[in-house]
């Protein structure tokens, strides 16, 4: 039995639109054959045939339900109609006819065609079995005498049926026909269309959509066959990371449409220099690498490296603006430094850091110990956020005395850090690592907390008339948080924000913004004060000085400990303390080692000074100890 309920695949747009096209021809197809079967019957009314005229015009009436079934959306009812009724009629008329030899046994062919073309495989084979039964069934009727049928004479009108047959076959067979021509070409060019897609997928997976470069994906392929090609020949291979270096303001300043148009140009001058002998991609960002091929020593990756960096350093003109852009490059060769391309790419990548650390626009080649150092720095830079969770820095205070009465006037905080695995690692180690990873900033506020704490513990315990001084990092600052961090820092701890005393760098300021103006004044009116840390040792200036109220000047020690020693020395600390004194301004001496260090600076109207001659900076207990042991000798 066919199935007539509905499909939920018709809900498909693409198979409701064939069921509609197969529903059409349906419906013409049956309408062709009403009509030959209309015209039939009136050359069978002609030659008196009663009995075949009945059976037409009966079967055309019948064939109206198949109007029915396409109504109902029944189509393969209707099928099932329009060709078991039309078999049967052409069955019987064989019958009472010529048998196999008449003209009725023309429609067969036509019938299985619509048979193929309209219905399913099934109901080929039930219109096949049928036809064959009733050829088989007159056959042998005729052989065994049962049933002989009379061949009846060519005439014009079996000639008339034969071509009203024969025009509905070739109407009905040219209407589905034309309905796979077109079904095939619309196929050829959906197949086109994918293909096409499939094309430009491929090639967005392994190309960039900006620059139309290779992307690293495809970088690999190409490195893979590449290399391949250069162990064959045994050539090396050398791979260079190429980093533009000041992108990132370009983009922050005139937008990231400028910034596009630059990494475009770029992709065409390194295309420039790669011709069709090496291979450009875009790693990513403003980062580009290039494997060069078909060399045979590190000097030929130099002089490609040096073309690079001449040509990147041109002028680009964007929008009529004319502005310039360097680049960083390290290089690795294989398979000296690798035979895969992520560990080329990789080592590539630290000597391009090298090369930024040397002052840009440079490069420079991979090499063991560099990249040892700077795996040392990377360990110890995720170790610093460890150990700010594990609680293993701590703070150490340097005493400060007035060089006039002797007496302890505060303290400097100091950060220690005491490595599990390492043990004692110098701040001058790992905070210029902190600074450059951004872990300064939750350093710095560590610091801040532990030393309003521990102020506050010393006050709780009756110890007063003091200060501590706390580094600041400029990247603090420019973080633009840093009064609110030490704003919390002290009601927390409820430490006096008049005995908390900010160092500030000469280069923090320097960079004369409104913000930093803003913030010192906020930090002014809590009641801080400020001194200037290491002066003289950078771009000293009188203006920043007045501008920014700061109270002292503290001289590097570098100029204290060769003062005795150096007369140049002597005199820069000389200056130093005349200025601070003409500004009114205190002074602070750090690294005084030798009591006649000291009896210089007292001569020099130095007002305070930390250094070995009167303590180490020591941790908060012995900080205590040492301070009451002091006031113990000074009443004495």
């Amino acid at each position: 039995m066919p199935n007539n309920s509905p499909s939920p695949a018709d809900a498909d747009p693409m198979v409701s639109a064939v069921r509609k096209k197969l529903n059409q021809r349906l419906v013409q197809v049956l309408r062709a054959t009403q009509l030959a079967l209309l015209l039939t019957a009136i050359n069978t009314v002609l030659i008196g045939k009663i009995i075949d005229t009945a059976v037409l015009l009966g079967t055309a009436a019948l064939l109206f339900s198949v109007d029915w079934a396409v109504y109902k959306k029944f189509h393969n009812l209707g099928s099932t109609i329009l060709l078991i009724t039309l078999t049967l009629m052409l069955s019987y008329l064989a019958w009472i006819g010529s048998g196999i030899r008449d003209t009725s046994i023309l429609g067969y062919c036509g019938i299985l065609i619509f048979a193929a073309m309209l219905s399913n495989k099934r109901l080929l084979l039930v219109v096949m079995l049928l036809m064959l039964s009733m050829c088989a069934l007159i056959i042998y009727g005729n052989i065994s005498g049962l049933h002989v049928n009379t061949i009846e004479p060519t005439n014009i009108f079996t000639g008339t049926i034969v071509m009203i047959i024969l025009s509905v076959i070739g109407f009905s067979v040219w209407l589905m026909a034309h309905d796979y021509r077109t079904a095939l070409d619309d196929l050829v060019h959906e197949n086109s269309l994918v293909h096409e897609s499939h094309l430009k997928i491929e090639h967005m997976a392994m190309h960039d959509q900006l620059t139309e470069l290779p992307n690293r994906n495809m970088a690999h392929i190409a490195f893979t066959s590449a290399y391949a090609q250069a162990q064959e020949n045994g050539q090396p291979l050398a791979v260079i990371f190429i980093d533009l270096d000041n992108l990132k303001p370009i983009n922050d300043s005139l937008g990231h449409e400028i910034g596009d148009h630059i990494l475009k140009e770029v992709s065409k001058r390194l295309n420039a220099i790669a011709l069709k002998q090496h291979i450009v991609c875009r790693y990513g960002g403003d980062e580009f690498i290039m494997i060069l091929q078909d060399i045979h020593t590190s000097d030929d990756a130099s002089a490609i490296a040096m073309i690079i960096l001449h040509s990147i350093s041109l002028p680009f003109a964007v929008k009529n603006i004319e502005m310039n852009c360097t680049c960083s490059i390290g290089i690795a060769m294989a398979p000296r430094d690798g035979n895969d391309l992520d560990t080329l790419i990789k080592k590539a990548d630290i000597a391009m850091y090298q090369s930024k650390d040397s002052g840009r626009n440079s490069f420079r080649f991979f090499d063991v110990a560099s990249n040892h150092k700077m795996f040392e720095h990377l360990n110890l830079t995720t170790s610093m956020r460890k150990a700010l969770a594990e609680k293993q820095f701590v703070l150490y205070y340097q005493p400060k005395i007035n060089l006039h009465d002797h007496s302890l006037v505060g303290f400097e905080a100091l950060i220690r850090w005491q490595h599990p695995q390492y043990g004692f690692i110098s701040p001058e180690t790992f905070i210029s690592l902190a600074e450059s990873s951004g872990v300064i900033i939750q350093l710095g506020e560590w610091v801040i907390n532990e030393a309003c704490r521990q102020g506050k513990k010393w006050l709780d315990k009756g110890l007063n008339n003091f200060s501590i001084a706390v580094n600041v990092s400029s990247i603090q600052f420019k973080r633009g948080t840093i009064d609110n961090v030490i704003m919390n820092a002290l009601e927390r701890s409820g430490f006096p924000p008049h005995m908390l005393e900010l160092e500030l760098t000469e280069s923090l300021l320097i960079d004369d913004t409104e913000r930093l103006a803003t913030t010192l004044s906020n930090l002014r009116s809590m009641g801080l004060h400020f001194s200037i840390d290491d002066f003289g040792t950078g771009y000293s200036n009188l203006g920043y000085l007045k501008k920014f109220e700061v109270e002292s000047l503290k001289i590097d020690q570098s100029f204290v400990r060769r003062m005795e020693q150096n007369p140049e020395d002597a005199v820069i600390v000389k200056a130093i303390i005349q200025l601070s004194n003409s500004l009114g301004l205190d002074t602070i001496a750090e690294g005084v080692e030798t009591e006649s260090t000291a009896d210089i600076l007292r001569g020099l109207g130095c007002n305070m000074a930390q250094g070995y001659l009167w303590s180490r900076p020591l941790p908060a207990l012995e900080t205590e100890r040492f301070w009451r042991d002091w006031c113990l000798l000074e009443q004495t």
